[in-house]
């Protein structure tokens, strides 16, 4: 509740809701088109941590839902998609989000949208030689974005969809501060499988 005289707070939900929004209103309308053909424009926001939810969602939907396992790998995610739903979920309570300052957590939401954006753009459109080619992408891919998802105990097959996930949503960011074409660190095979699987411009 707020004091006398000051304006209500949003939410934990409305705030994480209202900055995704955001993130989706700062992709360049090229970049959007490819989202809404692989139905990865729809997002919704909870306030617990995914398993139990995602779980809940896919049963509703008439899908099997979630084993134990799968559920339990969920359990630290700040976000993710959902491809049978074509749907993005946040969790809201993420302890990553918590006491941030307003800009940090803005980026912080928005980096994950675009990462989620560029998953599913991932698991749409990379061929089966781009998934088995991620071990070997991976050891070619900038050194904080290799131990990223090597520290998040990803397994191999997952390898390629994290890598364009990663490098998407960087290259959005960059585009965010006017910078664009190849960045010098980001290796020229990785860089022309983001761009044709996200359909990303020069």
């Amino acid at each position: 509740m707020a004091r006398k005289g000051e304006q209500p707070t949003d939410t934990a939900r409305e705030r994480t809701a209202k900055t995704v929004k955001m993130a989706w209103a700062e992709l360049p309308p090229d970049h959007r088109q490819p989202l809404e053909e692989v139905g990865a424009s729809q997002w919704t926001v909870v306030e617990e941590t995914l398993g139990v939810p995602v779980h809940r969602l896919l049963r509703s939907a008439g899908h099997r839902g979630l084993g134990k396992q799968a559920r339990g790998r969920l359990e630290p995610a700040l976000a993710a998609w959902v491809p049978d739903l074509r749907i993005v979920v946040f969790n809201a309570r993420h302890p990553a989000l918590a006491e941030l300052e307003e800009q940090s957590f803005e980026q912080l939401v928005a980096r994950t949208a675009w990462h989620e954006w560029g998953h599913a753009l991932s698991i749409a459109r990379c061929t089966t030689e781009d998934i088995a080619n991620g071990a070997r992408l991976l050891e070619l891919s900038p050194t904080i974005v290799r131990n990223s998802i090597r520290e998040a105990g990803y397994r191999p097959y997952e390898y390629t969809h994290e890598l364009v996930a990663d490098v998407y949503s960087i290259l959005i960011a960059r585009r965010q501060q006017k910078e664009s074409g190849r960045p010098t660190w980001l290796n020229k095979e990785i860089y022309d499988l983001v761009k044709r699987v996200t359909e990303w411009p020069d």
